[in-house]
């Protein structure tokens, strides 16, 4: 895993992973992890900020695998995130 950004939120470290194409959480009370975001291609970096995760997809800078719709900024509820 290439880590290219990170925040932390109610004990859990949520890691964004170029190289994994991944956006990890990693329970640090029970030392497990998983993957919570995919699909977008490499993840640039996390924000947490008042109960919402910012993150942002970078593809186009010649290591990835560009698509039409990319290099966007996503929000998406933590409430979401631990269903």
């Amino acid at each position: 895993m290439e880590p290219s950004g990170m925040d932390f939120d109610d004990n859990k470290l949520y890691i964004a992973a170029l190289r994994g194409t991944a956006l990890l959480e990693f329970d640090l009370d029970t030392g497990e992890y998983r993957e919570v975001i995919t699909g977008h291609g490499r993840i640039r970096d996390v924000l947490i900020e008042d109960g919402t995760l910012y993150f942002m997809s970078n593809n186009s800078e010649g290591r990835g695998n560009p698509q039409e719709n990319d290099d966007k900024l996503y929000r998406i509820e933590l409430s979401v995130l631990n269903r």
